[in-house]
């Protein structure tokens, strides 16, 4: 499952927004990948504008790993902002799905930081 919000504001107006306030939820971000323009300095040109950002709880992520090293996979969390259809979207997979798959154990721990990641993309559409 996938959360799929649309925004009035830029791609870059909403990663800079994520960038801004992730820091009241605890998280931080780690990476953003402008895919549209690592594609570009390739030779490819997309089209549509698209970020991803990594973004990481480290009280969470100690909690996930202390439990299970194979959670690494799914680590750090990822927001993707990109245009579609002239719209922006903010995106990110339900972690409580791939935790679930990984471990159903720890499905508790996901839900916590999953409702923060959404509070983060409702704050900044």
């Amino acid at each position: 499952m996938q959360y799929v919000e649309v925004s009035n504001k830029s791609v870059q107006e909403v990663v800079d927004s994520i960038k801004e306030i992730s820091s009241k939820y605890k998280f931080g971000v780690q990476h953003v990948h402008n895919v549209k323009e690592t594609l570009k300095s390739k030779g490819i040109d997309l089209g549509n504008e698209c970020q991803i950002v990594d973004i990481c709880n480290p009280i969470i992520a100690q909690k996930l790993l202390s439990e299970d090293m194979s959670l690494s996979i799914i680590m750090p969390c990822k927001i993707s902002v990109y245009t579609q259809h002239g719209e922006t979207m903010i995106a990110m997979n339900s972690l409580v799905q791939l935790v679930d798959d990984i471990n159903p154990d720890l499905i508790e721990i996901a839900q916590e930081a999953q409702e923060l990641l959404l509070e983060i993309i409702d704050e900044v559409k």
